[in-house]
């Protein structure tokens, strides 16, 4: 297992942008709809289930057992699915955002080299979603399909709760607090979303979840 390579990709998620804006933690936040931990959980818990974790989580698992194979040619497919109509515009821009964002802080990563040396023709010609590019390079650090998956959901929830700490704000500690309350089902979706074929993969818009969640506050 590469221990390094896992804890940067835990923490690749960028500064800005990505899920944390496009589930509208700052504006929650800045309008005082969220403000407790627990809404953070809730809010966590409906976009891992609905929106994230149907499209990242399953594509995520594709694109690691392609690059484990050797066999990388089913990579656009995987892309032209993400891309496509079952995945709505503002999931899909946040993928590709953080997609993009990845693929370049991981140039200067010494054990992701060889999985750049294989992607990057590919790369120049296919959308880089998230959860292609985390695939890919998760393939590196683990051999393990499930726990690939539960790290780049993960990786997202982290992103997530960080802006929503930073925003409300809470203390810091709370970070690691929700984030091991969440191992639990972030595991038991790593499991379902490994048994799960690409046509499967869908998700809500950001703005549906949003709206229901706020609905319960």
């Amino acid at each position: 297992m590469n221990v390094l390579g896992l804890m940067q990709l835990v923490d690749s998620a960028p500064a800005v942008g990505g899920y944390a804006d496009c589930f509208q933690v700052h504006v929650l936040a800045r309008r005082g709809l969220l403000h407790s931990e627990e809404q953070i959980l809730q809010l966590l818990d409906a976009s891992l289930q609905s929106s994230i974790g149907p499209s990242d989580g399953v594509a995520v698992g594709w694109a690691f057992k392609a690059a484990r194979q050797g066999d990388l040619a089913d990579l656009p497919e995987l892309a032209s699915r993400l891309s496509g109509p079952d995945v709505p515009a503002d999931i899909r821009m946040a993928s590709l955002e953080m997609g993009t964002h990845l693929w370049e802080v991981s140039r200067h990563w010494d054990w992701a080299q060889a999985m750049h040396g294989q992607v990057e023709d590919l790369a120049a010609s296919t959308h880089l979603h998230h959860a292609m590019v985390f695939g890919t390079l998760v393939s590196e650090t683990t051999a393990q399909e499930v726990r690939a998956i539960a790290l780049c959901l993960f990786s997202a929830a982290k992103a997530i709760i960080r802006a929503a700490v930073a925003a409300i704000p809470l203390d810091e500690t709370v970070v690691l607090k929700l984030l091991s309350r969440l191992q639990p089902e972030i595991s038991e979706l790593a499991y379902q979303y490994a048994a799960c074929r690409p046509e499967s993969i869908h998700a809500i818009a950001s703005t549906e979840v949003v709206r229901a969640v706020a609905q319960k506050w």
